[in-house]
């Protein structure tokens, strides 16, 4: 007689919170603090709803590709576009 497991589903654990307006910015470590580099600014997708950018990493487009790299952090649904 075959034995059937239980399927758990449980959903993913998220920490939520109001702060977060953050910039996250990333310079080459090599250049000197007056070089002149081109600025990639960065804003999230997920539809005003969901995402991060905490979730996007730029200390490797920056140490390679010589650009500042400006990751924005905003509100997202009620908190920060109330339809």
């Amino acid at each position: 007689m075959p034995c059937f497991a239980l399927l758990s589903v449980q959903r993913p654990k998220f920490k939520l919170s109001e702060d977060c307006l953050y910039l996250n910015i990333y310079s080459p470590a090599n250049k000197a603090p007056d070089a002149k580099l081109p600025v990639m600014v960065w804003i999230h997708g997920g539809g005003f709803v969901i995402g991060s950018a905490s979730s996007f990493d730029g200390s490797a487009l920056a140490a390679y590709q010589d650009v500042v790299v400006v990751l924005i952090q905003y509100r997202l649904g009620v908190l920060g576009f109330l339809r």
